[in-house]
């Protein structure tokens, strides 16, 4: 457990509360007498102090920016994708502890228990060292994330969004996006997806994932609107 405290933070004073941020629920219940309880608790915890500390740090950085624009931003960061990412990035892919149903089904890939795993360490880090210093390790895990955000890609990326908030505002119902096929090696898998309004097909897209294919269905329905 050292190797991963020092990937992980400075330090952890209670060793059982890090144990706990990286026992699964499938963990625990097959292990109930001998486990310090799951981390489901330390990932709510995990998931407000993560929230707080990057609306934070984005204020600070974009001063400029408007509540919204700062909540897209935000919701950028903290989605499942990027989670799960930065778990890997803190080793927790290894370390994580699965029961041995999640370990066959190859739990230590799913993004969802990535993603809650790393909002568990966040959560019990605070529990253990207090805000300020889990604050300076979450600066210093996104630090170059937020050094590298380009706000005009960013913006002009989320075709989703805008897409949404044009169809809302003209016919007062949100686009409805429809998976119409994949093709391709699980590894290699195409999306493609149409993105209805009122109950007609406005445009089809393709991406290597669902989303990335409703960003393409969005962005060439945008171009046919104007």
């Amino acid at each position: 457990m050292t190797t991963l405290q020092e990937k992980l933070t400075p330090s952890f004073c209670d060793g059982k509360l890090l144990v706990q941020a990286l026992t699964h629920k499938s963990f625990h219940n097959e292990n109930e007498e001998q486990s310090v309880g799951h981390n489901e608790r330390l990932e709510f915890l995990g998931d407000a102090v993560l929230d707080l500390i990057l609306s934070d740090l984005l204020m600070q950085r974009f001063p400029q920016l408007a509540e919204g624009d700062l909540s897209k931003i935000r919701a950028s960061f903290v989605n499942e994708t990027v989670l799960a990412d930065m778990a890997c990035e803190c080793g927790l892919k290894e370390a994580v502890r699965l029961g041995k149903g999640e370990v066959r089904t190859g739990g230590g890939n799913k993004p969802r228990i990535l993603a809650s795993a790393f909002e568990a360490i966040i959560g019990a880090y605070y529990l253990d060292a207090g805000f300020q210093k889990a604050f300076q390790w979450v600066e210093e895990l996104f630090i170059s994330r937020l050094e590298n955000l380009d706000l005009n890609l960013h913006f002009s990326m989320d075709y989703k969004t805008r897409f949404q908030e044009l169809i809302q505002e003209r016919y007062r119902e949100a686009p409805k996006y429809v998976v119409i096929g994949t093709e391709g090696p699980e590894h290699e898998k195409i999306f493609y997806v149409e993105v209805h309004v009122v109950g007609k097909v406005v445009a089809s897209g393709q991406g290597q994932s669902k989303k990335l294919a409703e960003q393409e269905a969005a962005r060439l329905a945008l171009e046919k609107l104007k």
